[in-house]
């Protein structure tokens, strides 16, 4: 496996002569694997850098022992940090696991430019892509997402992309490999996990013990084709930009116009549904069919895109930091109502709440949304994240980061517009309650 190891680097040019090469480990037997071969194949131009994030206790603890012990007698340098990944996830309103990823790769890029890695290795093998590949064909993704994982991405290097599972854990085991185990392998709570034992074997069984070999010819043609596609792309890019910030809507192809231009809207941020819609009316104008093209604007995180006449003009957004206010008691837009002012309908046009006052603490703070922010919106009984409640209502990324929430104190009372938080609702054992117009 070394020898094909050191073909599969050469072959694939992953790491050139003389690059110091910084390996992620784990301590599971796919990193252990991964940095047993990268010592023999580049000696002294290793670095070992392990991530604790304090998820798993003395466990953890164990494999950052087991990782350091085994650098110490390699004289491999090893560094190694621990994160609060939980706080941080719930911080920036994220998942654990992606807020463990970010930290990770960002640490790693860190390290990189303080001690002069050129190669960060990662321990993705086979499996690991054919796995990818199911993931994303489950979440919905188009053919860029099928394609597995890339064995190098800007200077992240995955070395064993070459290798199946049981190669690697064939190798560990002549080799006397030291690792350990994730107890969070086994458990069938995550979806890669439920792939990777229950479906993905049932497929192998079922193609006779081929699927495996099958799935990585399949990702080999895949990957293929998404590098036509890019090089298809590239030269549609160069036809299509009358400037950096212009494209020319007759330079696209009418039989797939809708995907050639998400394509080059892509990296501008923006997401299919835009391109989709501009496709749409660009069509009915090509048909004669009544519509305005001019002037319709669409918006990504960081660019608006203006159709003007058979062109699209991109610019980048500018947007405005929301106008933080605090709000008295006697504030005009503040109504203060008995229960018997109350109406009998309580449905309201958006830019009105009614709110039991009984608990409110004046003054209330209007603010932007952050990440992080929540509160139990009406009709349910549990919390739930303001980006989640966000991003279920599909509101546009443009209205995301004009959104506010009304606070009294820390708590949010109401999404402005949108939802109020069910302990603020119209209650008969209320004494006081408010009628808000913002």
């Amino acid at each position: 496996m070394l020898e094909r190891f050191r073909q599969y680097i050469d072959r694939r040019q992953l790491i050139a002569p003389g690059d110091r090469v910084l390996a992620g480990v784990s301590g599971g037997i796919d990193s252990m694997t991964l940095l047993d071969l990268l010592r023999q194949s580049c000696p002294g131009r290793i670095a070992a850098a392990h991530v604790h994030f304090g998820l798993r206790g003395a466990e953890a603890d164990g494999d950052r022992q087991l990782v350091e012990a085994y650098c110490e007698e390699h004289a491999i340098p090893f560094h190694t940090v621990r994160f609060d990944t939980e706080a941080e996830a719930k911080a920036r309103g994220e998942s654990i696991q992606m807020a463990a990823r970010r930290l990770r790769y960002d640490w790693f890029e860190t390290l990189c430019e303080h001690h002069g890695y050129d190669r960060i290795a990662i321990a993705h093998h086979a499996d690991d892509s054919a796995e990818t590949f199911f993931i994303n064909l489950l979440r919905g993704t188009g053919l860029r997402g099928l394609t597995g994982i890339a064995d190098r991405r800007g200077r992240i290097i995955r070395p064993l992309l070459f290798a199946r599972r049981d190669e690697v854990t064939a190798y560990a085991a002549a080799r006397g490999v030291p690792y350990r185990e994730d107890s969070t392998n086994a458990t069938l709570k995550y979806l890669r996990n439920r792939l990777r034992h229950d479906i993905l074997p049932r497929l192998d069984s079922a193609s006779n013990n081929r699927f495996a070999r099958t799935m990585e010819e399949n990702l080999v043609r895949l990957q293929a084709t998404q590098q036509f596609i890019d090089l298809q792309i590239a030269r549609l890019r160069d036809r299509a930009f009358a400037g950096p910030e212009e494209i020319d809507l007759d330079a696209l192809d009418e039989t797939c116009f809708g995907f050639e231009l998400y394509e080059l809207l892509r990296p501008f941020g923006f997401a299919p549904e835009a391109a989709e819609e501009i496709a749409a009316l660009w069509q009915r104008a090509e048909e004669g069919i009544e519509t305005t093209l001019s002037g319709k604007r669409f918006e990504a995180e960081k660019w608006t895109a203006r159709l003007d006449r058979r062109r699209i003009l991109l610019a980048p957004r500018v947007i405005e930091p929301f106008r933080e206010e605090w709000i008295e008691a006697d504030d005009p837009r503040v109504e203060w109502l008995s229960l018997e002012e109350l109406p009998e309908s309580l449905a309201t046009p958006p830019e009105t709440a009614y709110l039991t006052a009984d608990a409110l603490k004046f003054p209330l703070r209007l603010r932007g949304w952050q990440e992080g922010d929540w509160f139990i919106p009406l009709g349910m009984a549990g919390q739930k994240k303001v980006s989640d409640f966000l991003i279920d209502a599909k509101v546009p990324v443009a209205e995301k980061a004009r959104q506010g929430v009304l606070l009294s104190g820390e708590t949010i009372v109401w999404l402005a517009g949108r939802r109020i938080d069910d302990r603020y609702k119209v209650r008969q054992d209320g004494h006081r309650f408010v009628r808000i117009t913002l």
